[in-house]
């Protein structure tokens, strides 16, 4: 909530285009979504393409990096069939272009939104894709949620065994410089790994220090973090932890509106 104040006074304060600063919006849209309310998100990634084809209509990076926000929100909101028409758009526009970043994030969105459909092989094909774009570029970071997407992926489709590679990959490449929430989500996909091959020790470890990194800042991020340490304290037989555990994390998932069963 702090976050979004701040933004939309900013704006207000300074009113920008969406050409002209496209990371404050595609900013203030997730943080939106983080709070729960993927419908105000939705509506701001909406403007904003509306915004650019009118005022900038041959900015075709701006057009895909909203283009693929708006197909992940609507995603999340189980407008899947629109979700996949907008990305096809945005594959389509992407081909026109040279700049990797921009096709870098419609790879992911295109990843999510197969392995959302129950396509694990397409899914993993577009992080691929990512991954080869971003390994030519010096960009460390968004390398890094790459692997973390493909290990993600792999863990929905029961291959926690390929999925490692990949984590201990981003965990090298995230290095010191990482996000909080990077962090979070990275320790909190290794607890469910280490809770998918029966280790219930290192799956609280890893939990407790996603919990930790992501403090009160990220609410959804740490209602997954503690739905993992459950899984880990349940797997130890630690049944009333467990029990605590999933509690709270259901309670903090439901403030936040979101879905256990999507990725």
């Amino acid at each position: 909530a702090e976050a979004i104040e701040r933004l939309e006074a900013g704006l207000e304060l300074t009113p920008v285009s969406p050409s002209a600063r496209p990371d404050v919006f595609a900013t203030l849209g997730r943080a939106y979504a983080a709070a729960g309310r993927l419908e105000r998100a939705a509506r701001i990634y909406e403007r904003c393409l509306e915004e650019v084809a009118e005022e900038s209509p041959q900015d075709l990076a701006a057009r895909v990096r909203f283009t693929s926000h708006l197909g992940h929100a609507l995603a999340e909101l189980d407008d899947l069939d629109g979700a996949q028409s907008l990305l096809d758009a945005a594959l389509d526009a992407a081909e026109e272009m040279t700049a990797a970043f921009s096709r870098v994030q419609l790879y992911r969105s295109l990843a999510r939104h197969a392995d959302a459909q129950g396509r694990p092989g397409a899914a993993l094909d577009y992080v691929r894709r990512a991954v080869a774009l971003l390994a030519a570029t010096d960009d460390t970071l968004d390398l890094a949620r790459a692997h973390l997407l493909s290990g993600r992926i792999l863990m929905t489709h029961g291959r926690p065994d390929a999925a490692g590679l990949h984590f201990d990959l981003a965990e090298r490449l995230f290095g010191k410089n990482a996000e909080a929430v990077d962090v979070a989500n990275l320790y909190t996909d290794q607890a469910r790994r280490a809770v998918a091959l029966g280790d219930g020790e290192e799956a609280v470890r890893r939990a407790g220090a996603a919990i930790d990194a992501v403090g009160d800042d990220y609410p959804r991020e740490k209602g997954n973090a503690i739905w993992a340490l459950a899984e880990g304290l349940a797997l130890g037989s630690d049944a009333d932890g467990a029990d605590d555990a999933f509690r709270r994390a259901t309670d903090l998932l439901a403030e936040q509106s979101h879905r256990r069963d999507y990725v």
